[in-house]
């Protein structure tokens, strides 16, 4: 195909800069044709310039980068996000960006989301905007915390349980693998607020329902997928069988 347009939108000068020089040097099939430091300005040039692909930063004066899909009554461009902040991942991927990349950017995350997007626009069926929401909202949804010096990207349906641990939430994921974040567990329930299949069932724990293989109404005790036994306490009990079993 012939090269990939692509705008950049971010507030701060040396972001888009950076982007600028790692497209060019490491992914030739996209050219920079302009750039904003605003979703108005954005908006203009992606109207005027018709973009096959958009690199936009999420947290700009005035309007975040969410915004510019109230912009259009018609979304014909690939979106990738690029973000210094984590918590806005499934959110990204709910909207439909091909991909979510965190600052500083990874040259190897940043050439695969970049091919991603050249597939999509190849495929530019004439459903392909409802096929990517779907299959995002399906199989796509992912967050992003912090984990040693890099960034931890998980699955939201890997994710067995959280628990509790002080200030800090301990993820624990498939394949017995746990990730210590720097945030509470109401951070967590907070942000999957929309996501049914996880519920608060303890103060100290928040459980997965797909991963649960035997609740113990006796006990009030849950067996999951990963062989840890979480008890239900009093106070949640009522809204966990609800969600539950409804």
């Amino acid at each position: 195909m012939n090269k990939v347009k692509a705008i950049l939108v971010d507030d701060e000068l040396n972001a888009r800069e950076n982007l600028r020089y790692l497209l060019h040097d490491f992914c030739s099939e996209v050219t920079v044709v302009s750039e904003a430091s605003n979703i108005d300005d954005a908006v203009r040039l992606i109207e005027k310039e018709k973009p096959d692909l958009v690199f936009l930063d999420i947290e700009m004066p005035e309007k975040n980068g969410f915004q510019i899909f109230n912009e259009f009554d018609k979304i014909d461009f690939q979106v990738i996000f690029v973000t210094a902040y984590d918590h806005y991942a499934i959110k990204a991927f709910q909207v439909a960006a091909i991909d979510y990349l965190l600052k500083p950017i990874d040259i190897s995350l940043l050439q695969n989301a970049v091919k991603k997007a050249i597939f999509r626009i190849e495929q530019n069926t004439k459903d392909s905007r409802i096929k990517i929401l779907q299959e995002n909202r399906k199989s796509l949804q992912k967050i992003a915390i912090p984990y040693k010096n890099d960034y931890a990207i998980i699955a939201i349906e890997d994710i067995i349980c959280i628990q509790a641990d002080r200030m800090y939430a301990i993820i624990h994921t498939i394949k017995n693998r746990t990730y210590v974040a720097s945030k509470k567990l109401n951070y967590y329930e907070n942000l999957f607020q929309e996501e049914e299949a996880f519920v608060r069932v303890h103060r100290s724990w928040m459980v997965n329902t797909n991963h649960i293989l035997i609740y113990s109404k006796r006990e009030r005790q849950l067996k999951l997928t990963n062989e840890k036994l979480i008890p239900v306490s009093k106070g949640y009990k009522e809204s966990f069988e609800t969600s539950f079993t409804s």
